[in-house]
């Protein structure tokens, strides 16, 4: 299993504030609620592989530019 970790909370504010959009607005363009997003940018939850892929496509950026994968066994990837 794989975790998904926000790597850089700041940037992907930045990143989606230079889109144009509002939390709100990016939340509701991709399909998420705006209290899950703003819970994924503070660190108290980690996305699914599902919501980690729409954030990504969202912000036109690979996954893996976005977050950091954590393995079972507690291995990060990059």
């Amino acid at each position: 299993m794989v975790n998904f970790v926000l790597a850089d909370p700041v940037k992907t504010r930045m990143d989606i504030a230079v889109k144009g959009y509002t939390l709100r607005g990016f939340a509701s363009e991709i399909g998420i609620s705006h209290s899950y997003l703003s819970q994924i940018l503070n660190g108290q939850k980690n996305p699914a592989a599902p919501v980690a892929t729409k954030i990504s496509k969202g912000l036109q950026q690979p996954v893996d530019e976005i977050f950091l994968l954590k393995v079972v066994d507690g291995t990060t990837v990059r």
